[in-house]
């Protein structure tokens, strides 16, 4: 499945920070020392997705999606607004999603999507 547009054809609003992530594991020890290591030579992307003056139509989308996927449990495809590669492998980076109603058809809603190992 992948990511919904906005009416606009554009996957966010106003840019897209973008942020990187190396996966590592801690290992801690009973003397409470730790240890560090990378479990993938890869880095992976993040993206906030922060939308604004979105319409009924757009905020159903995205809030069917968020559904579809439960939440950050599957994987999904994102086009990355900065290249427009479509980047395999992508989960929204938080539990639940929360919509601002701000006034009849004005909402806004922001989001991390985050690219994994599937």
């Amino acid at each position: 499945m992948d990511f919904p547009t906005l009416s606009s054809g554009a996957i966010t609003q106003y840019g897209s920070p973008i942020g990187f992530v190396w996966p590592a594991q801690v290992i801690r020890f009973v003397d409470g020392t730790d240890q560090r290591f990378l479990v993938s030579g890869r880095v992976f992307r993040r993206w906030l997705i922060d939308l604004h003056l979105l319409n009924e139509s757009e905020i159903a989308s995205i809030e069917a999606f968020f559904n579809a996927m439960g939440g950050e449990y599957s994987t999904f495809t994102f086009p990355d607004p900065i290249s427009g590669a479509s980047v395999p492998n992508c989960r929204i980076g938080a539990p639940e999603l929360i919509s601002d109603y701000q006034d009849v058809d004005i909402a806004a809603t922001s989001m991390w999507v985050v690219e994994t190992n599937g």
